[in-house]
């Protein structure tokens, strides 16, 4: 798997992707949930560099054995430590959560897989499981209008 710096853009984009693939597929709704909430902006990517790590993390993953296929595909555990411990700071920890729950939800269904994935970020993060880190709709909309003025 390619190493990126600890807590650049392309290491939190990379567990964003991960989550994406913890089901099994990308669908279009996950992509564009994420467009809509500024994934670029939020991780300081530049514009289509999130599709291209979500490209080069599936090119990793098809050269290495670290899935387990079943009916979905699942990172292993040991992966998705290493790909958390890639991020140590904890506003940018706070924006991956965010957006995967965007994410996960914007099909309006969560699979085992994405339910699994959080649950192994939270324990690699050791975030309780219980954290709620969905932003309230409102604190987003006066976060952007106090940024305007």
């Amino acid at each position: 798997m390619r190493h990126y710096q600890c807590d650049s853009p392309e290491a939190a984009a990379r567990i964003v992707a991960a989550c994406l693939l913890s089901d099994g597929h990308v669908g279009a709704d996950e992509i564009e949930a994420l467009d809509r909430h500024g994934i670029e902006q939020r991780l300081s990517l530049r514009p289509r560099q999130f599709l291209a790590v979500v490209q080069t993390l599936c090119e990793d993953l098809t050269c290495a054995a670290y899935l387990n296929w079943g009916d979905t595909c699942r990172l292993d555990p040991v992966i998705v430590a290493q790909l958390a411990a890639d991020v140590q700071d904890g506003k940018m920890r706070h924006e991956i959560i965010w957006l995967c729950k965007e994410a996960i939800h914007a099909d309006k269904h969560i699979s085992e897989g994405e339910a699994g994935f959080l649950r192994l970020l939270r324990a690699a993060w050791e975030l309780p499981g219980h954290a709620d880190w969905a932003r309230p709709r409102e604190v987003i909309r006066l976060g952007r209008a106090s940024r305007v003025k």
